[in-house]
């Protein structure tokens, strides 16, 4: 391949500024609707706590504790004092995340709770201008790709994004290794599959979209492009395994982090979907443990957009959301089903799809809006776990 002359370097240069400046644009409206209905929630449910005087403490604890309750404590604490201090329980909760937050909290006048809430909300910017970019660079549908950033900004438990949580971070490093994969910058890619790796434990499944794409159109590649293209297979696989290595140094247990979070108390060993789905179904039909039964219409449409992946977009897509689908389902609990939905953005992009009629789309957004005001609101009184 010839060398590009310093006017092409120009060009190459200025196209790429003027493309993020525009995916940056198209996220922002999305970001920020999101955040108001967020933030909305969130006052709501103090005003309620006040008002009310709950018995509940659990209200009380998750409406003071906002965008920091729930799995955003154990970010904190372990930003804050570090896993051994933090207790055994932190290990489940992968590193990125917590050692970012607390390298930003170095900043004078950065709190570790404020730090937490920039990184987490950056992160989510950032991935709803990815989102936006890589639907373009695969359709150059500009309508398909605003709706693809909504959907990820309104998905009804997007309001994660915003609380100190791990999933924007997951969210972007996965949509650069996207990004990068399926414009062949396999060592772009390698090191945001590193930081996906880091950031969360299902990241490791962005090894499965990597080997499909490292290993299209092989059979022209020359030898040397290889390792490019196993760097960028291995990457998350050796980011979580970092963490693992620093476990077994540690701790004399190199599986501890995931065996945390397989317990029991937490997302459990294997079990048979069907048996879980009609264990929920069971519930709602009796009007019992609604919070758990609403997992059930949940797991229903999700096997459904992952159909919608696999048909209409490039097979890396559809095989992410099948995998990601495959691991969530076969817990023996559905807790946190959703979260696990957002943090996979194929399912927003098979919403978008779907989404295409003008009535269809407003009415759909409405829905997943109002879901996503009543998901938040739940969410800070204590009644739901995201």
């Amino acid at each position: 391949m010839p060398e590009r002359t310093p006017r092409q370097h120009r060009r190459r240069a200025s196209g790429l500024r003027a493309a993020s400046f525009g995916a940056g644009r198209a996220a922002l409206l999305p970001f920020l609707v999101s955040r108001a209905v967020v933030v909305g929630a969130l006052l709501l449910a103090r005003f309620l706590v006040t008002a009310v005087r709950p018995r509940a403490h659990t209200a009380i604890v998750a409406a003071h504790a906002g965008l920091l309750a729930w799995d955003a404590n154990w970010y904190r604490r372990i930003a804050a004092l570090g896993y051994t201090r933090a207790g055994l329980g932190s290990l489940r909760f992968f590193p990125l995340y917590p050692l970012a937050a607390r390298a930003v909290s170095l900043v004078p006048g950065v709190t570790t709770d404020a730090a937490l809430l920039i990184i987490a909300n950056l992160s989510g910017f950032l991935a709803l201008a990815l989102i936006y970019r890589l639907v373009l660079i695969e359709t150059s549908d500009e309508a398909l790709a605003a709706r693809a950033a909504f959907w990820l900004a309104l998905f009804p438990v997007s309001f994660v994004l915003s609380m100190g949580y791990a999933d924007s971070l997951l969210l972007a490093t996965s949509l650069a290794v996207f990004l990068a994969l399926r414009t062949r910058q396999f060592a772009t890619a390698a090191v945001a599959g590193l930081l996906a790796g880091a950031s969360r434990p299902v990241g490791l499944l962005l090894a499965v979209p990597a080997l499909l794409e490292a290993a299209r159109d092989w059979r022209s590649v020359a030898g040397r492009s290889w390792w490019s293209r196993i760097a960028a297979v291995a990457a998350a696989p050796v980011g979580a395994g970092c963490f693992l290595t620093w476990s077994k140094l540690h701790d004399g247990n190199f599986f501890l982090p995931l065996s945390s979070q397989l317990s029991r108390q937490n997302r459990g060993g294997l079990a048979d979907p069907l048996a879980t789905i009609a264990h929920d179904v069971s519930y709602l039909a009796h009007g019992r443990h609604l919070g758990t039964a609403l997992h059930a219409p949940w797991a229903v449409l999700l096997v459904f957009l992952a159909i919608v992946a696999l048909r209409r977009w490039p097979i890396c897509y559809g095989a992410y959301a099948v995998v990601t689908l495959a691991v969530t389902l076969t817990a023996p609990n559905l807790t946190s089903l959703e979260r696990y939905a957002l943090a996979c953005f194929p399912f927003s992009l098979a919403l978008a799809t779907l989404t295409e009629r003008r009535a269809v789309g407003i009415a759909a957004f409405a829905l997943s809006g109002a879901a996503l005001a009543g998901y938040a609101l739940l969410t800070f009184l204590g009644a739901y776990i995201p």
